[in-house]
């Protein structure tokens, strides 16, 4: 009766499963005051209290205890090419590159909260769980996950029977390594990502010695955001989850600075680790569900991405050089080079850049690239060797 009732009820939670909701401009406002005025975590990372919830018959146990109703979670997370920057320009190509984009992709669902920098604040859209589609970045545009999605759909589909969900969570601009160390700091104003253990052992720093501090916070929030949606999978069917990796895309904000980035990288990959798996433990019971040692897929930023200056792209491919040796500091580190996928140009006759017929901006991919890009990805979570 336990199964019966279990599989009904993840049947009909997916039926509501069409399109991502959004929280309104109020709602919004409201959550970022809360955020600026929340005291931030201690650096020392805490082992939740097992979640508890109630089984079909009546009894307690934690949030993830079957063996029945399994999601594989994949997170994304890192700056606006992660976020979703990239215009839509020809949905008849995206529906061609995959038909389940128009409608969603049925056993590859989609939840999480993309932030963006606005004139005077910033801006931001949450997701609930959905059906992976089109134009789940910012404003209708797009991120990797719809070619993630392609991709994890190969394993994941009605055939198999597999469910896979993306959590992801990103702002536009931000860095791994500026040492903001309150809210009026003149870069990164509303947060780094700056991890704890790197914070403490080389700039001295701890998380909860300021009370307004963004350093760390996007780290911080990206937890609360993956703690959030895995709970709410409760609700629509799912008592059993696995996390398979983490696409991390990010560092064009740090591209001047590439050898510091090396050393704060393994930090970052440890600590995430780490603090994704103390997650489960207390969603399970003990049991990480493969967080500890999650594959991390990173992306390299493009080769031609911001070239406002003459010596741009050299200071790109530094910096590439340097995400290409990530893997031989970081274990089971992957990455995806995206450096071949041009976005920008820097014309030398007028002194600017210029992205015709290139991205969709001198930021971010064009579409066919970022699908090209997130299928590469997708794909990536699949490499038996990490190569």
């Amino acid at each position: 009766m336990k199964r019966t009732l279990a599989a009904l009820l993840a049947a009909f939670s997916l039926l509501a499963l069409v399109s991502c909701t959004a929280r309104g401009p109020e709602e919004q406002q409201t959550e970022r005051q809360t955020e600026q005025q929340t005291q931030p975590q201690t650096e020392e990372s805490k082992v939740p209290e097992p979640t508890s919830a109630p089984d079909d018959e009546g009894k307690t146990k934690t949030l993830f205890y079957s063996e029945e109703n399994v999601i594989d979670i994949y997170l994304v997370a890192g700056q606006s090419n992660a976020v979703g920057f990239s215009t839509v320009v020809d949905k008849a190509a995206a529906y061609e590159f995959a038909p389940e984009l128009k409608t969603g992709f049925p056993n590859v669902l989609f939840a999480g909260k993309v932030r963006w920098d606005t004139a005077d604040s910033y801006d931001s859209q949450d997701f609930a769980w959905c059906k992976t589609r089109l134009g789940l970045g910012v404003g209708g545009k797009m991120g990797p996950e719809a070619g993630m999605a392609k991709a994890l759909a190969e394993v994941y589909n009605e055939t198999s029977g597999k469910t896979a969900g993306i959590i992801k969570y990103g702002h536009g601009g931000t860095s791994l390594l500026t040492k903001v160390t309150d809210s009026t700091g003149p870069s990164n104003k509303y947060g780094t990502w700056v991890p704890p253990s790197y914070a403490l052992e080389k700039l001295g720093f701890r998380y909860g010695e300021y009370k307004a501090s963004m350093t760390g916070a996007l780290y911080r929030e990206f937890l609360e955001v993956i703690k959030d949606r895995l709970f709410s999978l409760r609700s629509i069917g799912y008592t059993n989850v696995n996390i398979k990796g983490l696409y991390w895309m990010q560092g064009e904000n740090d591209r001047n600075e590439p050898d510091e980035y090396a050393v704060a990288f393994p930090y970052f990959a440890s600590d995430i680790r780490r603090d994704v798996a103390n997650i489960l433990q207390g969603m399970t019971g003990g049991d990480d569900r493969g967080a500890a040692e999650m594959p991390i897929v990173v992306g390299t930023i493009s080769q031609t991405q911001n070239l406002e200056y003459p010596r741009a792209e050299s200071v790109n491919l530094e910096f590439i050089a340097m995400q290409k040796r990530l893997p031989n500091v970081v274990t089971n580190c992957r990455v995806v080079d995206n450096s071949q996928y041009a976005i920008s140009r820097y014309d030398a006759n007028t002194g600017k850049v210029n992205t015709d017929g290139l991205g969709s901006d001198q930021y971010h991919w064009n579409q066919a690239d970022q699908f090209e890009i997130g299928y590469n990805v997708g794909k990536a979570f699949f490499a038996p060797d990490g190569k």
